[in-house]
């Protein structure tokens, strides 16, 4: 009997000590992952020939977002949206192509990204609310430039452009890229084709628990971060562009989503390419 109830004992020590690991290691993973990695670069408009103003955006939680102005010479501006861990540098090919057609471009860095405030990284909810904090800056510092007002994004910033279309009427029409449509099955479709180590497996055993602490260290309701509650609400036109090959949003996801905004909008469209993830411009800009 005492031999048993050793085993027992260390069975149950073993469990313990295996699940308080796993607990730390879900909890370092989840807070790597609301902690982005800041990407800057020596780019700057100026480089490409274009007019543009160093700007900085104060919100109303203190955060200040920075990025550039680009003028284009029209009354139409196009805010310019980045992804996940990437920042305003990562648009400088669609902020060329955008001004020399015309085009006004605001390109901030998000919260946490790049050169603007913010340590947590809301993972695109509360950065809704900040691009449409940003609208009523660039209606007020740039009125004649900024009467009509489109966004376009890519990934987060697809998803982030989703959320800003349906709950701010000042848009007056949108581009999203790549966005995610569930962040839940896009992370872990991540987890699945970017872990190029033995600790995938492990990783995804402890999926569900990252995105619970993931969600908590960002204060947000994950629940908030599927974009199919927000469809019914978008009443301007949408393009949404889609990727077979994208290895982190499904084409069926964007598919189903795109469906349930036709319901209620006739001018959204969906234009599904050969791309990887974010890549449709390079395939055909």
């Amino acid at each position: 009997m005492s031999v048993a109830i050793y085993a027992a004992a260390a069975v149950a020590s073993a469990c313990c000590a295996f699940a308080g690991v796993s607990i730390g290691v879900a909890r370092a993973a989840a807070s790597r992952l609301v902690h982005p990695p800041r990407k800057r670069g020596d780019w700057d408009p100026g480089k490409a020939g274009l007019d543009f103003d160093r700007v900085e955006v104060g919100l109303s939680d203190g955060v200040k977002l920075r990025g550039w102005f680009v003028k284009g010479g029209s009354e139409a501006t196009v805010i310019a949206i980045h992804g996940y861990t990437a920042s305003k540098w990562d648009l400088a090919p669609v902020i060329e192509l955008l001004a020399r057609e015309g085009f006004n471009v605001l390109a901030l860095d998000c919260r946490a990204h790049g050169e603007s405030d913010g340590d947590v990284t809301k993972l695109g909810y509360r950065e809704a609310k900040d691009f449409s904090e940003a609208i009523t800056w660039l209606r007020s510092t740039y009125p004649e430039a900024s009467r009509r007002i489109g966004v376009i994004g890519y990934s987060m910033g697809g998803a982030i452009t989703i959320m800003l279309t349906a709950s701010d009427d000042r848009v007056d029409a949108a581009v999203a890229d790549s966005p995610y449509i569930d962040i839940v099955a896009s992370g872990r479709r991540w987890i699945e084709n970017r872990v190029r180590t033995r600790a995938r497996g492990y990783l995804l055993f402890l999926y569900p628990l990252i995105v619970r602490f993931a969600a908590s260290m960002a204060g947000v309701d994950i629940e908030a971060l599927r974009m199919y509650r927000y469809a019914s609400s978008i009443r301007k036109p949408l393009l949404i562009i889609a990727g077979r090959r994208d290895d982190l949003v499904a084409l069926e996801e964007i598919q189903r989503f795109f469906e349930e905004v036709r319901k209620v909008n006739d001018r959204a469209e969906l234009w599904v390419t050969d791309a990887e993830h974010v890549k449709a411009y390079f395939l055909d800009p």
